[in-house]
């Protein structure tokens, strides 16, 4: 286990305690909110902000969350996901249905969308999209779905940065950089639609 500093990776030595009540073992362990352990993966890293990038590039919270995957509703608890099988009315108020339809407290009616996540007490989170350069290869994920960019194609991302199959991001401001091998660059997603 490694933690990263900066620039520095320093061996994990003892129990590294981060925000959103994330605690992390040096024995490649973690618990959020004194919930059961989980064990690492080779290759995941849990960031400072509460987020969980996989090896595959996908990123999501580390504490347990409801989202729209696919066209689907999942629900995400102690990191194991499952579709979501009953309505569900969160204790925010939040309603939602299975179709993927759901009742905001203040009675605004909609339909999830891909990428759109709510904790499990029906607060949304402001939804996360990423690059990643894996194998030489730019793996994005937009609206919780994962694509592998060609060399030559371009993805638009929701916040209008533009990511390149080359490796390069460039942001609406005009800033660019070029992802190296195992980077993971976050992104901000599709705005709350309610």
């Amino acid at each position: 286990m490694y933690c990263v500093r900066g620039e520095q990776l320093e061996q994990l030595t003892n129990v590294l305690r981060l925000p959103f009540e994330v605690e992390v073992s040096p024995n490649g362990t973690f618990r959020v909110e004194n919930s059961k352990a989980r064990r690492l993966e080779d290759g995941q890293t849990i960031r400072r902000d509460g987020w969980l990038i996989n090896s595959n590039g996908l990123i999501q919270p580390v504490f347990d969350f409801v989202w729209m995957q696919g066209g689907r509703v999942i629900i995400v608890r102690g990191g194991v996901a499952e579709p979501l099988r009953e309505a569900m009315t969160f204790s925010n108020n939040l309603y939602l249905a299975l179709d993927a339809s759901c009742v905001y407290p203040g009675g605004t009616r909609s339909r999830l969308a891909d990428g759109q996540l709510f904790r499990m007490d029906g607060t949304p989170v402001p939804s996360k999209d990423a690059a990643t350069m894996k194998n030489g290869v730019v793996v994005v994920q937009k609206d919780a779905t994962l694509f592998s960019l060609p060399p030559f194609q371009v993805m638009g991302m929701s916040d209008a940065t533009a990511v390149y199959g080359n490796g390069v991001i460039k942001s609406r401001d005009g800033t660019t950089i070029r992802l190296q091998e195992g980077q993971t660059v976050l992104i901000e997603g599709a705005a709350a639609r309610h």
